[in-house]
């Protein structure tokens, strides 16, 4: 339910502290965006830039979403493309994901194993509480809800 975030959004436009720019690394710079709710790892390397900005993931309501891979039935070269998947999936190709800000897909398998780059790890927002993952129907709910709500909420 995706409607008492809307409604947080109308209280901050209400209030005055809620600004419609798309934050990009030079709005975060300047101080024009000075708070951005967005993908913890879009922020990540504003970090390194600006020792004031702080990417903080909330105890309650943090929402995760990946990347959905596919293979086209009909690829040129279906098996380069499943070597790839496997990069993408393998401890090499997770640690990269890291490296850039992301939070591996199997790092909590990773862990256990040893085989995540520890100080990288470690490197990444701390999530303290639940992670949602929505389902494609509560993904479909929420942008249909969003398409309905959001302009009268926030302008």
């Amino acid at each position: 339910d995706i409607a008492p975030g809307v409604e947080f959004f109308r209280k901050l436009k209400e209030a005055g502290n809620f600004l419609p720019v798309d934050p990009t690394p030079a709005t975060i710079e300047s101080g024009q965006t000075p708070v951005v709710i967005d993908w913890n790892y879009t922020n990540a390397s504003e970090t390194k830039k600006l020792p004031s900005w702080q990417v903080v993931v909330p105890p309650q309501g943090a929402v995760a979403g990946y990347y959905y891979q596919a293979i086209s039935k009909d690829a040129p070269h279906p098996a380069a493309a499943r070597l790839w998947q496997e990069f993408l999936y393998s401890d090499e190709g997770q640690n990269l994901f890291a490296q850039g800000g992301v939070r591996p897909v199997r790092a909590d398998n990773m862990l256990v194993d040893g085989t995540i780059d520890e100080a990288v790890a470690a490197s990444l927002p701390v999530v303290d509480g639940p992670v949602t993952v929505p389902t494609p129907a509560q993904t479909e709910a929420a942008s249909k809800y969003l398409a309905e709500n959001w302009a009268a909420a926030v302008g």
